[in-house]
């Protein structure tokens, strides 16, 4: 099934732990669920993760399962992993709700207003 751009996006906080494996290897990392959708998920860890590399989001339980689409360093902060989930392992707040979690609609534009001169 093509990838589908999810409607809603949600902010969350949840720490997590990372399981890739990539090449024969596998390797456990900590990090924190910053958002989740239903097709993809963005954490933030310690360090990068190579673009392919499939994870396991290990959270209160629940496994999400996907693969690494890019891995961007934020500076003072980390870097934030975009995951692609798998059909099998795609998101619902009724499977899953992280402690900390803001719905955010997809479609929201930012608007600027201006300061009138008074």
């Amino acid at each position: 099934m093509p990838y589908q751009t999810p409607t809603h996006r949600h902010l969350c906080s949840e720490l997590v732990s990372l399981v890739c494996a990539k090449n024969g290897r596998t390797t456990t990392l900590s990090g924190n669920l910053e958002e989740i959708g239903e097709w993809s998920a963005l954490v933030l860890a310690e360090t990068p993760i190579a673009r392919r590399t499939k994870v396991r989001i290990a959270c209160e339980g629940h496994d999400l399962k996907g693969f690494v689409r890019s891995c961007r360093h934020e500076k003072s902060l980390g870097f934030l992993v975009d995951v692609r989930l798998y059909q099998e392992s795609r998101w619902s707040e009724q499977w899953f709700t992280p402690k900390h979690l803001l719905a955010l609609c997809g479609n929201l534009q930012s608007k600027a207003f201006h300061a009138r001169v008074a």
